[in-house]
């Protein structure tokens, strides 16, 4: 089980893992040129494009650059009816530890009901060898999160959200994240430091916000204004280092209130979810803050409703 405060350095792989055989489909991303400027929907630079990629999943390589792995996978799910004429929402879904992101898929069911204008895609993790802990597919989580710090899954999400929105037709005003556990830190991570570049975030049990904190102390400033929705159970026994059940929720909770100008933890209005569940919005923030502090029956693992009511607020913007 992962544990996130061992005194180790961090070594990476020289690349990403090679591109797996199998699953439904895998594809090399090369793009061909095309002069047809006479694209007819507001969105990125791919609308109007022949799409590259099939509909329904797919396995897609990039180069990310020296910074971002190089040669780096993620899976690529597009309605089966895509018009590249139609902008159309984006989120990504972050995997857990040594999770593919075509494993996360499934589990975190965000396209049940997918409508003509959506289009998921889930990164894969990078294998990293960590000292003491050994070689671990999971996410570097920015410059302050020792012993997992670093800035390259930052820059593959980036790669990976330029390379979609100029191959797809993206509303860029519709941009999500969402994750579970290692993914859910990616996610906050992304929320932060590239918040200029998602619309939401739906972090799911993820840790303590210790990936804000410089050494000098003190949280780190964010970009952007994403509205976020922090997920944590009560009964999260992966964490087991928390003072009580639900602690580190709590704190990142804090933190978003904090970053967000909110009017105070103890200003909400209940969301009336689940009866085993606390989950609120925080009133006064600059963009949509919420938090649900989910029953004991999910443990560590998303809660029943999660998925549907995570699309569903997505969908809102």
């Amino acid at each position: 089980m992962r544990q996130l405060f061992l005194p180790v350095l961090v070594a990476a792989l020289a690349a990403c893992t090679p591109a797996r055989s199998g699953g439904r489909g895998d594809d090399d991303d090369t793009t061909d040129d095309d002069d047809d400027d006479d694209a007819a929907a507001p969105g990125s630079a791919g609308c109007g494009l022949t799409p590259v990629h099939p509909s329904g999943g797919v396995q897609v390589t990039i180069d990310a650059g020296p910074d971002g792995g190089g040669e780096c996978g993620y899976w690529l799910s597009l309605p089966s009816n895509y018009d590249p004429d139609v902008s159309h929402s984006l989120t990504v879904g972050y995997a857990g530890t040594n999770w593919y992101g075509e494993w996360i898929q499934p589990y975190l069911a965000l396209e049940d009901g997918q409508r003509d204008d959506e289009i998921f895609v889930y990164p894969d993790p990078l294998w990293w060898n960590f000292p003491g802990w050994g070689e671990l597919g999971g996410w570097l989580l920015g410059p302050h999160a020792y012993p997992a710090n670093g800035n390259h899954d930052l820059v593959l999400t980036e790669a990976i959200l330029d390379d979609l929105e100029s191959t797809l037709c993206i509303d860029e005003d519709r941009v999500f994240a969402t994750g579970h556990s290692w993914g859910g830190d990616m996610t906050a991570v992304a929320a932060c430091f590239l918040g200029d570049r998602f619309t939401a975030a739906a972090p799911v049990a993820a840790n303590r916000p210790y990936w804000f904190e410089p050494d000098s102390g003190g949280f780190e400033g964010c970009t952007g204004d994403p509205a976020v929705w922090t997920w944590f159970g009560v009964a999260a026994d992966h964490f087991t280092s928390q003072a009580y059940g639900g602690e580190y929720g709590d704190e990142q909770a804090a933190f978003w209130v904090e970053e967000r100008g909110c009017d105070g933890l103890g200003s909400t209005v209940d969301l009336g979810l689940d009866s085993a569940s606390t989950c609120v919005e925080y009133t006064g923030c600059s963009s949509s803050t919420r938090y649900c502090l989910y029953g004991s029956a999910s443990g560590h693992q998303v809660p029943s409703y999660y998925s549907a009511t995570t699309i569903d607020w997505f969908r809102s913007f």
